[in-house]
């Protein structure tokens, strides 16, 4: 090798090392274990930008929070109905499967019974007692306009003739309520139209007066039935409008107007009653579906408003992450409650305090997966 050569190559040595000295003196060196302080999470702006951690400063502010309450989706009350026997006998036909959609009037469940062909025969004898009478006091009439009979006798046989057109309306009416079919069974039929829910009943089944055969109710239009805590209630006035979130569909949410609310606390979990009718309904809601109802108080807290992510659970309750210096977060216990759409009140933090609003989830990994006495940049 030349001295030319060799001169050049110390020069470049001396440049790289010079080089690599100054990007050590440019990113601190790691804080030793033991003096990362618990719930710290030390990150390189290397794995800051891979986390793509967002933060945001306090400002502190009243906000309304509001509670999450569980409900179910239902019929309305004034929609629904339950059709019982009003008969006593054995099902010979039921005419409908849950689902099946029926109009006011329409068949159910078949029923025989002994009521019926006893009412039947009532109403034949009825009948043949009225055109007797009727017989009788159109002869009566003629005799006693010529003054055959009195009119005492006429009058009797006017009553009786009355008193005959009584019994064929009151058997007729005996059938009408019995809804007898053409071949002699007692009908039970759908007082309203609406969709069948729910059939008790199988064919063959022996039934009495009373026993509940079918449900159905409305699907057009649907309740959602939740119980909310009587703090809370008191913010509620009908007509309010709450929206409604479906476990069945993650993410669809529809508003709700508060149609009826209970007059009375349940005292086993401190509720109240209430029913709220969905604007529209989502395709795949149906009666019996969870949903639930967010619920805004009328009283205000002192804190701020942050995207739910924001917040991270521990064991020990919830938590923010506080920047103490760049690349280094600190966990804070906040008490959190729900507030808008997708956002959360938060206390507990100072004013001006500058927090975590993306990439909290990261850090929670972060400080879980770090072995207690581990280095924070060992994350």
């Amino acid at each position: 090798m030349t001295r030319a050569r060799r001169s050049a190559l110390a020069v470049v040595t001396v440049t790289f090392g010079l080089t690599a000295q100054a990007c050590r003196q440019e990113e601190p060196a790691p804080e030793p274990a033991d003096q990362v302080p618990e719930g710290v999470v030390i990150l390189s702006q290397a794995q800051v930008d891979a986390s793509e951690i967002t933060t945001t400063r306090v400002t502190l502010a009243p906000v309304r929070a509001s509670v999450r309450v569980p409900g179910t989706v239902g019929s309305p009350d004034t929609a629904r109905a339950s059709v019982g026997s009003v008969v006593e006998g054995r099902v010979v036909r039921v005419d409908v499967l849950p689902g099946d959609r029926v109009e006011a009037g329409q068949p159910l469940v078949e029923i025989h019974s002994h009521e019926v062909s006893d009412a039947q025969r009532d109403l034949t004898a009825a009948q043949a007692r009225l055109s007797y009478q009727e017989n009788a006091l159109g002869r009566g009439r003629r005799l006693y306009e010529a003054g055959a009979i009195s009119l005492e006798e006429f009058q009797r046989r006017e009553a009786d003739h009355s008193e005959a057109s009584a019994d064929v309306l009151r058997a007729r009416e005996m059938l009408e309520h019995l809804h007898a079919t053409p071949t002699g069974e007692s009908a039970a039929q759908a007082p309203r139209a609406g969709t069948v829910f729910r059939v008790h009943v199988s064919t063959g089944e022996a039934v009495l007066p009373g026993t509940p055969l079918v449900e159905l109710g409305a699907t057009e239009t649907l309740w959602v039935t939740a119980f909310v805590p009587e703090n809370t209630a008191a913010a509620l006035s009908p007509g309010d409008q709450v929206p409604v979130r479906f476990r069945s569909l993650p993410g669809e949410v529809v508003q709700g107007r508060l149609v009826r609310m209970g007059q009375w606390v349940d005292p086993t979990n401190r509720s109240v009653e209430a029913r709220f009718e969905l604007e529209t309904v989502p395709e795949g809601v149906r009666p019996g579906s969870f949903a639930t109802v967010d619920v805004t108080s009328r009283s205000d807290v002192e804190g701020m408003e942050l995207p739910e992510e924001a917040v991270v659970r521990f064991d020990d309750g919830n938590a923010v992450f506080v920047v103490e210096a760049p690349g280094r977060y600190r966990r804070v216990m906040v008490e959190a409650e729900p507030a808008r759409d997708g956002t959360v009140a938060v206390t507990g933090v100072e004013e001006g305090t500058e927090v975590v609003v993306g990439g909290a989830y990261f850090l929670k990994a972060a400080l879980e997966l770090e072995p207690e006495g581990d280095t924070g940049d060992a994350t």
